[in-house]
This record gives C-alpha cells, sequence and structure tokens, in this order.
C-alpha cells in the first residue's frame, strides 16, 4: 500500500506542477537573471537562452514564482543581438548563461541591470560611473564537480537544470592552468571513485601552485589517497585538503599533501591561503575593485576595513594610511595578522576578530576612523550599515558582489545623511548575471 507522507507542519504542499505546453511567443524583455521574458495566458513566462524580440518555440514547464519556466525548442526569428556561443558546452554546463549576447549588448544589460536595482531603492546613478568589464579566460578559483564512472570520472559543472556532471573538454571562463588541471584530474582519479560517486572540488591558483580542497560524503579509501599523493607529484600543486561532508562538529580540512603552502600577495605583501578562504575569483577583478576602493580614498589617517577577510584591501590602504582590519573568520583573521608581522607591518595594521552581523561597530567605535571601507558577503551588511549611518564618519566606500544588498544598504546610508557620490561596475563573472560595484559615500 502507498503511504501518501503528510506535509511538515506549518509548510503548505508545493503546488502542483502545471501541465507541459508547447507555445510559439515573443520575448519582451531581458531579467536581471539572464532570463528572456514573455507572457502565457497572463502569466509570465521566463525562458533561459531567448532575447528580446525574438519569436521561440517554448515548451512551458514547471512554476516559478507568478509564472512559469520555458525551456528552449527552436528560434524561429532571432534577435539582431542574436550570436554563436564561443564555448562547445554552452546551453548544456551549468557555467554560463549569456554567451549568446553580443558583447556590447551584454555589457548594456549589466549596466542597466545595475541602474534598474537602484531605483527599486530610489537611488538614482550617480554623475561619476564606471564600467570595468574582465576578459575571459582569467577565473583563477572554481568549484568542479567530480562523478566517479565506470573505469573513467567526469569533471566539469554541472548541468543547466540537472545535477549531472558536464564532462569539460573545453571552458573559456577559466585560466589555462586550472582549465589543465582537468586532465589531470580525469587521468589520476579514473579508478579512484566508485560508479555514482560525487566529489566536490574547490580549486584556487595561487601564487606558489594549486590549492585544491576535495568535499565528499565519505572519508578518503586508501585507494584515493594514494591516486590524490601521484597527482601532488605532477608539479604546479601545492596542497591537497580533504572535508568529509556531514560529519558531527566542525570539520578541519585534512591535509592529504603539502608541497607548498599556497599564497597570495596584496600591495606585494604575501599572505597564506586559508582553506575556503575568501579571494576575489580573478587577479584582474581583485584589482579593479582594490582601484575603485582607492580612486575614493583621498586623505585619510586612520581606516576601518570592515569584513577584511585575508586583507584583499587592508595591505593597499596601509600605504597611505593606518587601517583596523575587522573580519569575522578566525583562520583569515590568522593568516592577516601573521602576514602584517612578517611585512613589519604591526604598526600600520591592527587585526580585530569580530562578527560584524552580530556586534557591528557603534558610532561612539566609529568616531575615531576618518572613512570606513565595507565589503560584506552577498548577504550585505545592514547592521553595520544602520549604525554607520548614525555615525559621524565623512566618508565610507562599499564593495559588494550582490547589487541588491548594496542598493538596500546605500538606502540605509542615503537616509542618515550620505551621498552616493560615485559607483564603478565590475564584471569579473563574465556571461552571467552577476556583477559587482564599488560605491563611494560622502556627507
Amino acid at each position: 500500500m502507498t503511504r501518501h507522507r503528510r506535509p511538515p507542519k506549518g509548510k503548505r504542499p508545493a503546488p502542483p506542477t502545471p501541465p507541459a505546453v508547447t507555445a510559439e511567443l515573443t520575448i519582451d524583455s531581458l531579467g536581471q537573471q539572464g532570463d528572456g521574458i514573455t507572457q502565457y495566458e497572463n502569466r509570465p513566462v521566463f525562458a533561459p537562452f531567448a532575447l528580446p524580440g525574438e519569436r521561440v518555440r517554448l515548451r512551458l514547464g514547471a512554476t516559478r514564482g507568478e509564472g512559469r519556466v520555458g525551456y528552449l525548442v527552436d528560434v524561429l526569428e532571432p534577435a539582431t543581438d542574436r550570436v554563436v556561443a564561443s564555448c562547445r558546452h554552452f546551453g548544456i554546463c551549468g557555467g554560463c548563461a549569456m554567451q549568446h549576447l553580443d558583447l556590447a549588448a551584454y555589457r548594456r544589460w549589466k549596466i542597466e541591470g545595475v541602474r534598474h536595482t537602484l531605483a527599486q531603492r530610489a537611488i538614482e546613478m550617480p554623475g561619476s560611473v564606471k564600467a570595468v568589464f574582465i576578459p575571459a579566460g582569467t577565473r583563477r578559483r572554481a568549484v568542479f564537480a567530480i562523478l566517479g564512472r565506470k573505469g573513467a570520472c567526469h569533471i566539469g559543472f554541472h548541468r543547466t537544470f540537472s545535477h549531472d556532471v558536464v564532462d569539460l573538454r573545453q571552458c573559456l571562463l577559466l585560466t589555462p592552468r586550472l582549465f589543465a588541471l582537468t586532465e589531470e584530474l580525469r587521468r589520476h582519479l579514473r579508478d579512484a571513485l566508485a560508479v555514482g560517486e560525487a566529489w566536490d572540488l574547490l580549486a584556487t591558483e595561487s601564487e606558489t601552485g594549486l590549492d585544491l580542497l576535495i568535499t565528499a560524503k565519505a572519508e578518503p579509501t586508501n585507494k584515493q589517497r594514494f591516486a590524490l599523493a601521484d597527482l601532488s607529484q605532477i608539479g604546479g600543486i601545492a596542497r591537497i585538503s580533504w572535508i568529509t561532508a556531514g560529519k558531527k562538529g566542525h570539520m578541519q580540512p585534512e591535509p592529504i599533501a603539502q608541497l607548498h603552502m599556497p599564497q597570495v600577495r596584496f600591495a606585494n605583501v604575501p599572505v597564506d591561503l586559508p582553506h575556503q578562504s575568501f579571494l576575489q575569483p580573478s587577479l584582474e577583478g581583485e584589482v579593479a575593485l582594490r582601484d575603485a576602493v582607492l580612486a575614493g580614498f583621498e586623505t585619510a589617517n586612520h581606516v576601518a576595513d570592515l569584513f577584511a577577510g585575508c586583507g584583499t584591501f587592508s595591505f593597499p590602504l596601509a600605504r597611505r594610511a593606518k587601517v583596523t582590519a575587522v573580519e569575522g573568520s578566525k583562520p583569515a583573521v590568522q593568516a592577516l595578522a601573521a602576514a602584517a608581522r612578517r611585512a613589519l607591518l604591526s604598526d600600520r595594521v591592527e587585526v580585530l576578530r569580530r562578527d560584524l552581523d552580530d556586534a557591528p561597530l557603534m558610532p561612539e567605535e566609529l568616531k575615531k576612523f576618518d572613512m570606513v571601507v565595507f565589503d560584506p558577503p552577498r548577504a550585505g551588511a545592514r547592521e553595520q550599515a544602520e549604525q554607520l549611518a548614525k555615525s559621524v564618519v565623512p566618508r565610507a566606500i562599499g564593495v559588494s558582489c550582490n547589487p541588491a544588498s548594496f542598493a538596500r544598504d546605500a538606502r540605509i546610508l542615503i537616509d542618515g545623511g550620505f551621498r552616493l557620490t560615485g559607483l564603478t561596475i565590475v564584471d569579473q563573472f563574465i556571461w552571467s548575471s552577476h556583477v559587482e560595484v564599488v560605491g563611494r559615500f560622502e556627507r
């Protein structure tokens, strides 16, 4: 007898999936996630890989918000902005969403997306706006999906709308060294994973070699340890570590092999890279964000660098002023402080560990700073922005990988007496809907 499971208390059952329908429709606009948007029976339809003005055939599928997803079956009348994608995996691999859009139109869409997001908070774009577009082939950090097959393994990213893995034979996003890693992984791991066994692998190209962190459901077998030890000998790999997902308690990565400490440099200061620490996905993007922060600097004696990470902005700022770097992650704080000591900058860089979401710097604590830089995670810095708005700090620079949370925090600062006087848009996630912004605020 079939038993029907009762939905958890307090949760409504998911609405039934509407029956699949194929329809010929005209795309009206391009959404902020990169989907073409049209209407069917007075409901919105979100169609990935479709462009405004196109006549398309869509298979209408699952419910999405108030509308439905439209899976592209055919383009009947293409838009003038449509181009042939450069990557053989485009449309199958979920790593890119916008290779079918002409580059100039793509860049306009990115800028307009930021404008639209700010306008939703009644914020006008400032008079000074700069856009920086990072080229392809620069991504130094990626999370690969690895899936065991019979006598082989697939290395790549998940398929669009699926958990299956696209076995990458081409990728225009990655640095050459990071892409070359995929073939080495296939060669060394083809017999190490059981059929259907899945790993996630965070790969980072540091200055001293590749840093590889594997996350898997079980601890490594002896066979897997030997395979990874062999992999570490190919040259160019600094460290291989392992995390067993789902294990009780806070798991420290287990070292599998380490030939060098992975290092990066900020303002020519070498910093040991902790496991899972935040790092900008491309060096070129990091430079663009750093330059945007420094462009809004002017004269200051004491700067607060909030959500400082390992010192991306702390060390460049320390060349011009005393810096108090505040970060919640213990490994990041330790790496930043150790780098400052080695570089004889302890008198210029003060390092504090503090969770700024739970315990933001209060107005009284902010009084000693001439300027505040804040670079929070995607969720933004609502609590800190509220205290900054109440403070007497004359200038602030906000860095964000999420224009929506940036706009919310900017609204808080503006309501507290700040003006948004400059904005830099940095697109280092090419062919995706993601974009980063740096905003300058003055009283």
